[in-house]
């Protein structure tokens, strides 16, 4: 019975606490509810919120633009009744005058007149005096660079300034022209300058040798080669100025310096009374031909650029780049004509020259390495390390380091270990030195890497850098064979650069007799309209393996300086070189 009892209080309790356990989750379930209905009010108050932000951004906008609108309408209002009123008053002093001159008396008209002349006198003088000014500015710098260039000579300076090294190196690895950033948009404009300037030269290469071939009349044949000869060195010179990489520029480089060595060469047998032969001409239909594939090529890049090409892109050198990978393709024009032997400096014989000026062993590419150092061991080098080698008439191992983040590349000779060449890819951008202190630091240079008896011949300055060439003097007779080129920096004074190829090409002892005609006697046959200035014994290239000695006499003629060359022997002229200025500095021509 107890036991039965206890079972119906349990039963009582058990429900007593579900009805409680029921009554406590029902709180609970509200407050979740609530918590919702809060939390969906807090969202509805944010979003109205955003809404009324937007709107009064919207509005704002809106009234922004109205307010711009009604500026620009009150601005042109403005404009328009200022462009009335100015009529207005135009109109008004018009019949004023008019009235003015119905009433004038004829002595108050002399009087008018008389003060308009003045009045135009006066605007007339200081037009002239500010042309007078200006062209006295002109003059000036014509003089300053004469005298830099005068101050020298230079037997076939026009032919170095074109680049000697490719004669010999098959790696083509020339001077770099120093340039300033490739952002620079003067320096997007002078790219843009040479290449379309190189396109005209090329084309007018195409016309004057077409013509040569054409005509059988012995004049008009000079006239066309020697207008070839001069387009060729302006497209030359271009080509130089373009940003490109030197093997990309070097096979085009060398074709254009040939036409015009071979047509210098074609008009002297013409002058010394030669009749040109079968060969000659075949020789001068090869170029031709050459330069049509280059012409031809030139024409269609220009028809692939966009609008937007950027010429300073090319200075980058990568691949996909429009001009780059056709200058490239012109490589193969190298072998589009057969090898051109005749007397001139870029002759393919000169190919197969004996390289006098190197003597001694060969030397291995560590030992290249430590030449490399030590000539430059004043440049703070980093990264020192070989890059290969390069074959052709001289074998050489290829060195490069970092120099103040830039490459500075050299090429040592297998050969007696000398530095044939190297270039430093940095940049000058100001002008602080003279021409004086800059053939100090070259002439430092040069005897520092065991090169003496080096005399400055030419000197020109072109985007801040001097670029000096140097000649061998033996016993007082400048010997314009061996013959090396330096330039310098002159914003930083640092030598940046050396081509030596022609000095190690041919410097060797010579027997150098004496000149049978005094130099009176020789001066007789320079042009008496020359004012002769200097004069001096040397010894110049002629051809392939001959040289004469000649006296050089520096003067000058209606405002611009010539170099004469007469033989030391019989006294006859052997060449005449005219000084121009050029955007590029003084060119001989």
């Amino acid at each position: 019975m107890e036991k039965k009892k206890n079972n119906a209080v349990e039963k009582v309790d058990n429900a007593v606490n579900q009805t409680s356990k029921k009554k406590t989750k029902k709180p609970s379930v509200k407050r979740s509810k609530q918590a919702k209905a809060k939390d969906k009010a807090m969202r509805e108050k944010i979003r109205a919120e955003k809404r009324v932000e937007l709107a009064r951004i919207k509005a704002h906008k809106k009234a922004e633009k109205e307010k711009a609108k009604a500026a620009v309408l009150r601005e042109r209002n403005r404009k328009k009744m200022e462009l009335k009123a100015h009529r207005e008053q135009i109109k008004a002093q018009k019949e004023e005058r008019k009235q003015m001159l119905k009433n004038e008396s004829k002595k108050e008209r002399q009087q008018r007149l008389k003060e308009e002349r003045a009045e135009k006198n006066r605007v007339k003088e200081s037009k002239r005096k500010e042309k007078a000014d200006a062209r006295k500015a002109r003059k000036e710098r014509r003089q300053k660079n004469r005298e830099q260039g005068r101050s020298y000579g230079g037997w076939l300076a026009a032919v170095i300034s074109l680049g000697v090294a490719t004669l010999v190196l098959a790696s083509v690895l020339t001077f770099t022209f120093m340039m300033p950033s490739a952002g620079d948009m003067a320096l997007e404009s002078g790219y843009q300058k040479s290449f379309y300037d190189t396109v005209e030269q090329v084309d007018n290469i195409d016309l004057n040798l077409s013509k040569a071939i054409a005509t059988k009349d012995t004049g008009a044949m000079q006239l066309y080669l020697v207008d070839t000869a001069i387009n060729s060195e302006l497209a030359e010179n271009d080509l130089q100025q373009l940003p490109l990489q030197d093997e990309s520029k070097y096979y085009t480089t060398k074709l254009i310096n040939q036409i015009g060595d071979y047509a210098k060469y074609l008009n002297k047998k013409i002058v010394s009374g030669e009749q040109l032969s079968k060969d000659d001409m075949e020789g001068l239909v090869r170029l031709y031909n050459a330069n049509r594939t280059f012409k031809n090529s030139l024409q269609e890049m220009m028809a692939q650029m966009s609008p937007d090409y950027s010429f300073s892109s090319m200075a980058g050198g990568g691949s996909g780049n429009l001009v780059i990978e056709n200058f490239n393709e012109l490589q193969n024009l190298s072998v589009e004509y057969p090898e051109l032997i005749y007397d001139g400096p870029f002759s393919d014989g000169l190919d197969r020259k004996e390289m006098k000026g190197l003597i001694g062993d060969e030397i291995d590419q560590d030992k290249a390495k430590e030449i490399f150092v030590t000539t430059f061991s004043d440049y703070q080098l980093e990264k020192v390390e070989n890059v290969g080698s390069s074959s052709g008439n001289i074998e050489c191992f290829n060195v490069q380091a970092m120099v103040n983040g830039q490459a500075l590349f050299a090429q040592v000779s297998k050969k007696g270990g000398k530095i044939l060449m190297f270039s430093y890819a940095g940049s000058c951008n100001a002008e602080k030195i003279s021409g004086e202190q800059a053939t100090e630091k070259a002439l430092e240079f040069l005897q520092k890497n065991g090169v003496e008896n080096m005399k400055p011949v030419w000197i020109n300055l072109a985007n801040n850098l001097y670029t000096i060439n140097f000649a061998y003097e033996d016993n007082g007779v400048i010997v314009y064979s061996d013959l090396i080129k330096v330039r310098v920096c002159a914003e930083t004074e640092m030598v940046i650069g050396m081509e030596a190829v022609s000095y190690y090409t041919n410097h060797t002892e010579r027997v150098i007799g004496n000149p049978k005609l005094s130099v009176d006697s020789a001066s007789e046959e320079v042009s008496d309209n020359i004012e002769i200035k200097t004069d001096r014994l040397v010894l110049v290239p002629i051809g392939n393996s001959t040289e004469k000695l000649c006296y050089e006499f520096s003067g000058e003629y209606d405002g611009a300086t010539y170099y004469v060359y007469i033989d030391a022997i019989n006294g006859k002229q052997v060449e005449m070189f005219k000084v121009i200025e050029s955007t590029e500095g003084m060119l001989l021509m």
